[in-house]
């Protein structure tokens, strides 16, 4: 009977210690991506927003996603490419995620691709951070 409640206490005590350890990280502000389309053209190249940006190796990143400014519907979608290899998304299958970290395996320039689900407009500002 005590090896359940033991197992229980040290499962609670596991979960704090790792919530704490994960509210340890500082967030360095490193760049602000604003994306606004207010009508959805027929080239689809103008319905996106491009930019290549350097990252770390041994560094984790986090990219916050804030929609419906200015109440445009769109949701942004984020693509993270090393070359052609799609390495980061914030939407897999139906699920839609405001906040994704992504950890750097390899020190160099990655291209971020940003575009609205559904093809809908939008008007959305995503925050990049350095976790330490």
């Amino acid at each position: 009977m005590r090896k359940p409640l033991i197992i229980t206490y040290l499962l609670i005590y596991c979960t704090s210690f790792s919530n704490l350890l994960a509210q340890d990280n500082k967030e360095v502000f490193i760049e602000q991506i604003e994306f606004k389309l207010d009508r959805v053209s027929d080239n689809a190249y103008e319905n996106e927003y491009f930019m290549t940006l350097k990252l770390n190796k041994g560094t984790s990143y986090k990219f916050k996603i804030a929609n419906n400014q200015d109440n445009l519907p769109g949701q942004a979608v984020i693509e993270l490419f090393d070359t052609n290899e799609l390495l980061l998304t914030n939407v897999m299958n139906e699920k839609y995620f405001e906040n994704v970290n992504f950890v750097c395996n390899k020190t160099g320039f990655y291209d971020i691709l940003i575009k609205y689900k559904n093809e809908k407009p939008g008007h959305s500002i995503i925050d990049i951070f350095m976790l330490q």
